[in-house]
């Protein structure tokens, strides 16, 4: 027997001393009986026609295939054979979506399969000695994440299979969401909101798969962040499941309902989200996922803590379609993907919001995973999915990211530059470009970083990998990830942000961030010039205290092994996608130089390539790059001519390019912000 497998017997036999314990429930821990639920936690069983008509829907039917057609045999097998009982990071979190989504599918298509493979994976839940991997005074587990994800499947699951489990099986769930899990998440979110109180977090050393040096201030980094909800979403479900029966299940609600309503007051009131689109979405799953149950179950009505009509404007914002990829997003920092339909669907309905089901209806952005299922509850059909006139086509979204766009489909551009201070999930990417247009990704923003520093894709967090300056070769702050993905402690100052129908410029301090990395810096100012759709300039003026070179980076998005850089013989380069190109042209106050080059990764982390511009060694650096995008399909469209001058510290850009014509003047004053004209 492999150990694995006597590891699992083990826990098994854990499982049955639990069932023992709980048969009769008669002690003071829990009341006799059930009181008897108001209404079910997501979905009353008369709502099922409805849920299953969304399921045979174009928007849910790739999910549901997924679901229904999943590999039940390699998930039995995993759970028997192959899970290390150990890893609470990646192989409990299978667990936890193997029996939300067997279950799922269970209660709305009765598979005995399905129920089978959920029991299993129900009571391996439930063999668990520990639900999460962080410690309190070195002995009680702290629900930061993984425990309360059992609670929430555990919670769904005993409602959604309450027909086909036996009374042993209801009762050890009762028993352990009573004594693991709504101690563990009330532990958690009590130590993120009372610093103070917290007797010392430390990892669990007998847990695997997340290796932190130091989560010590993990009660202070998690306040303000999408960890926080999700040990708040937990919290509900123990308090609720057990909601009568439970001397503290009140007491645990209290609390959760405080973490919600604490948890919004940090939000930026135009319903922008500074851990970028991915982890408003993870995020707004579990806050909304709170929210209705507690609605449904007990009449409380937080909704209006969160301006959500807000948020799904900030989501359309930071939409940005690709050919490839349509449910692509602005991506800043690690928050690569899009606004699933879970939290869209759900503010469609409940606000009659077009902009929220809008973005539902896009192809692919219901995705196959498991909280999928949510917005199938979810889906209101009878909700217009129009974009307003009037939604903006440039916004400021938080940490200070501009956002310009020309349009909203996949041909149209979109950029973002990334201003601002530090935030959960970030990179070293203060003054970094992002720039969409054609449907191609034409200068990249790295995607799909590694969350742990050993790792050799931790470096596309650093500067080095961003469409960003480098002094010397060298980026500005970030840290080790000795405490994880937090924040460092480096700022960029947004100085201007103008604009006007067709065009945008801003204007970008990022001297602190590389000062504080120890350069000899006083001036890291980047300009940006936007002429919709086609036309970027980027102007770059750098100060030191002694010469270096000054380096800017312009990464090609490569992801499918279909993108190039090449430099020609005039001193300008090109990107190149399948569908669209970007031409540039560049002119500094020194003899620039261009080369070409790749991430210093392995092989088999992917092929990362860039365009490298220098200005030589000098106390004082300033250039501009002039770059033009173009469609490739159905035939390559030439780039315009644009001449580059300068005089003293006035730099012009004239010329023409498509149907653009192009009059830009820049001037450096000798204090104060620059100067433009276009």
């Amino acid at each position: 027997m492999s150990q694995t497998r006597r590891t699992f017997v083990r826990h098994a036999a854990t499982l049955g001393a639990v069932l023992a314990l709980s048969r009769g429930l008669t002690r003071p821990l829990l009341a006799a009986g059930a009181a008897p639920a108001k209404r079910g936690l997501l979905f009353d069983a008369d709502d099922l026609p409805r849920i299953r008509a969304t399921l045979q829907r174009p928007e849910f039917a790739a999910f549901w295939r997924w679901a229904r057609e999943a590999d039940l045999a390699a998930d039995t097998r995993f759970i028997t054979q192959e899970l290390r009982p150990a890893n609470l990071i990646v192989d409990a979190a299978r667990v936890q979506d193997i029996l939300h989504r067997c279950a799922f599918v269970h209660v709305v298509a009765p598979d005995p399969k399905q129920l089978a493979l959920a029991r299993l994976a129900l009571n391996r839940l439930l063999a668990y000695p520990r639900w999460d991997w962080i410690l309190e005074d070195g002995r009680l587990t702290v629900g930061v994440m993984r425990g309360a994800g059992f609670c929430n499947a555990l919670a769904l699951a005993s409602e959604w299979l309450a027909a086909d489990l036996t009374a042993d099986e209801q009762a050890a769930i009762s028993h352990r969401i009573a004594e693991e899990g709504g101690p563990a998440c009330y532990r958690a979110v009590y130590g993120e909101t009372h610093h103070e109180s917290v007797k010392g977090w430390t990892m669990d050393p007998t847990s695997d798969g997340l290796n932190l040096a130091d989560v010590s201030r993990w009660p202070v980094i998690l306040d303000k962040t999408n960890l926080r909800v999700i040990a708040t979403s937990g919290l509900v479900s123990a308090a609720l499941h057990l909601h009568g029966r439970h001397p503290d299940a009140d007491k645990w609600l209290d609390l959760a309902r405080a973490s919600l309503k604490r948890y919004a007051g940090f939000l930026p009131k135009d319903g922008s989200f500074e851990e970028g689109i991915g982890y408003w979405e993870f995020t707004f799953t579990y806050y909304i996922y709170s929210l209705e149950v507690m609605r449904r179950r007990l009449d409380i009505d937080d909704r209006h803590l969160v301006n959500f009509p807000a948020m799904a404007n900030y989501a359309a914002t930071m939409a940005m379609p690709t050919a490839e990829n349509p449910t692509d997003s602005i991506n800043i920092g690690d928050a690569g993907s899009a606004a699933s339909a879970v939290p869209l669907a759900w503010i469609a309905r409940e606000y009659h919001n077009p902009v929220a089901q809008y973005l539902v209806d896009q192809p692919g952005i219901v995705r196959s995973f498991w909280t999928s299922a949510w917005a199938a509850i979810w889906f209101d059909p009878s909700v217009p999915d129009t974009l307003p006139a009037d939604l903006p086509l440039d916004r400021l979204v938080a940490p200070d990211v501009v956002i310009s766009r020309s349009g909203w489909k996949v041909p149209d551009s979109v950029l973002a530059f990334r201003s601002g201070g530090p935030n959960n999930h970030e990179h070293a990417d203060r003054n970094s470009v992002l720039l969409k247009a054609h449907g191609e990704r034409l200068l990249n923003d790295p995607l799909h970083a590694s969350y742990s520093p050993k790792a050799p894709k931790w470096l596309l967090r650093e500067t080095v990998a961003h469409t960003a300056v480098l002094i010397a070769g060298r980026g500005h702050l970030y840290h080790h990830g000795e405490e994880g993905t937090n924040a460092s402690t480096a700022s960029a100052t947004l100085q201007a942000h103008v604009t006007a129908p067709g065009s945008m410029y801003a204007i970008s301090d990022a001297t602190d961030a590389y000062r504080r990395a120890g350069l000899p810096v006083s001036l890291v100012q980047r300009t940006v010039i936007f002429l919709k759709p086609d036309v970027l300039i980027l102007a770059d003026r750098v100060a030191l205290t002694e010469p270096q070179p000054v380096q800017a980076r312009f990464q090609v998005f490569n992801e499918d092994n279909k993108g190039t850089a090449t430099i020609d013989l005039h001193g300008a380069f090109t990107i190149t996608r399948p569908l669209a190109t970007l031409h540039t042209r560049t002119l500094g106050t020194g003899e620039l130089r261009l080369a070409t080059g790749q991430l210093d990764l392995p092989a088999a982390e992917g092929v990362y390539p860039f365009v490298e511009l220098t200005s030589p060694a000098a106390r004082e650096h300033t250039f501009i790059t002039v770059c033009t995008t173009a469609p490739t399909v159905p035939a390559l469209l030439p780039h315009g001519e644009i001449a580059l001058a300068r005089t003293g510290d006035k730099w012009t850009i004239t010329g023409q390019h498509a149907d653009q014509k192009i009059a830009v003047t820049l001037t450096y004053p000798a204090n104060g912000l620059p100067v433009i004209k276009l």
